[in-house]
């Protein structure tokens, strides 16, 4: 069943992936330079609205685990219920600030455009603002595909997304004028569509779990939320970290030093992907094991993450000595060869990768205190440091200062997995 969720999740990313690459040329060519930036700038902060969930997501997706564990339906259904209800409440809540604050926004001045009207930016905001609160309250579907061991569904999800867009964004470049309300109103309803999809796919064989408002418990609420707060401070802080780099580039080096990193970046991204194509599927399973005190089990998933980790070793190497001569055939610029860039890189993913192994663990346990403060002090820690780095050794300075921020985890999070089941270990026998 493991080895299907990962071949399964394989495939659907490879489509999803290259759907994603035919949609963005689509778009440019409708919208034309300018107004697709603007198109990118109100994705990207429409896209925040995911970290409103205060990390309910995270947290059903534990206590849900836990109750499939033990096959007890009536609270699964109470729990998924529960988190339907409380999204829905939450979305509405924040569309109704949503439409108060935003005609009185000037949206050209934020977006720092004339391309577009204030008219066409109001409404357009208005659409996508709704169709992503209504696809966050419907994206519960994603916590409950996870805790059900169906993680390659919601790899399916993402193509499916991305396709759907494809042929909305097709049609709207056939038939209809270029408009930035076109855009924002396909590209929900292709969100909105493809996550009622999913869902009525996977609740049309699992009828036990189809949330209703009678299972609605204010009680479980507080439950979800408890453990949710501490994934919410740990992603917060996980998006400080990952986020300020090219923030700091832009800043101390100019445009130019950030188009080198992003293309170096997305590079090693494949790296990552796979790394967490091959851990998302255990977080789940890793509660399950210890709901059935299988530590056993658990002890081997972490010895198989080892090997990958191992095994990702290899193209890391790959990119470090050939990486240059890779880019220059993938997108066309040229980078220097023996750029410190691609060694700074390849410390940076290799340390992120083990740290995944024991953060996926982790969470998938429950354990989260550790990684809650170890989050905070990286987050506070990461940009000053980041900066004083860059200062002596540039570019990949900047780098550097994250590698040294996550080497935190990379040491921490091992040591508490040993501890946890050492402990397990005592108490059993």
């Amino acid at each position: 069943m493991y080895l299907l969720d990962i071949w399964g999740s394989l495939f659907f990313k490879v489509l999803a992936i290259a759907c994603s690459f035919i949609l963005l040329p689509m778009m440019l060519h409708y919208l034309g330079g300018a107004t697709f930036g603007v198109w990118v700038a109100i994705f990207s902060v429409v896209s925040w609205v995911v970290f409103f969930d205060l990390g309910f997501g995270s947290g059903l997706r534990n206590k849900l685990s836990e109750s499939l564990s033990k096959d007890d339906l009536q609270e699964s259904s109470i729990l998924i219920s529960t988190a339907y209800g409380s999204m829905g409440l939450l979305s509405l809540f924040l569309y109704a600030l949503f439409i108060c604050a935003n005609f009185f926004i000037d949206w050209q001045a934020v977006f720092s455009t004339n391309v577009v009207s204030q008219y066409e930016l109001q409404w357009s905001m208005a659409v996508l603002a709704f169709l992503f609160l209504l696809n966050f309250t419907l994206l519960i579907v994603l916590q409950v595909l996870h805790a059900s061991k169906k993680t390659f569904l919601t790899v399916a999800h993402q193509f499916l997304a991305n396709f759907f867009a494809l042929v909305a964004v097709f049609l709207a470049k056939t038939l209809i004028a270029p408009s930035l309300f076109v855009i924002c109103l396909l590209y929900g309803i292709s969100q909105v569509v493809t996550t009622v999809y999913i869902s009525f796919i996977f609740y049309r064989k699992n009828f036990s779990l189809v949330p209703n408002l009678r299972s609605f418990s204010v009680n479980r609420i507080k439950l979800i939320a408890f453990l949710g707060g501490q994934f919410f401070i740990i992603q917060l802080a996980v998006l400080v970290i990952f986020s300020t780099d090219k923030i700091i580039i832009i800043k101390l080096f100019g445009p130019a030093a950030l188009t080198e990193y992003e293309l170096v970046f997305k590079a090693y991204s494949a790296i990552l992907i796979i790394s967490t194509l091959f851990l998302t599927p255990l977080w789940s399973r890793y509660t399950h094991a210890a709901a059935e005190e299988d530590y056993s089990w658990m002890r081997g998933a972490l010895r198989r993450s080892h090997w990958v980790c191992a095994i990702l070793f290899i193209p890391s190497m790959i990119l470090y000595f050939f990486g240059a001569d890779i880019v220059f055939l993938w997108a066309g610029y040229r980078i220097e060869s023996g750029s410190s860039l691609f060694l700074a890189m390849s410390i940076f993913v290799l340390v992120r990768v083990w740290s995944d192994i024991y953060a996926y663990f982790l969470n998938g346990v429950g354990v989260l205190k550790v990684q809650m403060w170890l989050a905070v002090v990286q987050a506070v820690i990461n940009i000053p440091l980041s900066v004083a780095v860059a200062k002596i050794y540039g570019v990949s300075g900047v780098i550097y200062g994250s590698t040294l921020t996550l080497s935190l985890s990379a040491i921490l999070l091992p040591l508490c997995v040993y501890w946890y089941l050492k402990n397990k270990k005592n108490l059993s026998s």
